[in-house]
């Protein structure tokens, strides 16, 4: 039996609620600086030696009535 916030998900995936349409979403991203961070070697997770972990912080600017995760 779907709980009440799996039936919450099947009506905002079919009614489109709290989700920006095309044209909104265009208008949400937003240019930013890439801010690179490179980990050092410590033989247990593999890092490539020349490609750092690229990061763009607050690309997108959600609106309050707008589901971040939808």
């Amino acid at each position: 039996m779907p709980t009440l916030e799996d039936l919450k998900g099947y009506m905002e995936r079919a009614t489109g609620l709290k989700r920006p349409g095309k044209r909104k979403a265009v208008d949400l991203a937003r240019a930013r600086k890439p801010v690179t961070v490179r980990f050092k070697d410590d033989g247990l997770i593999p890092n490539h030696p020349r490609w750092p972990l690229v990061l763009y912080r607050n690309a997108v600017a959600f609106d309050e009535d707008l589901d971040a995760a939808a």
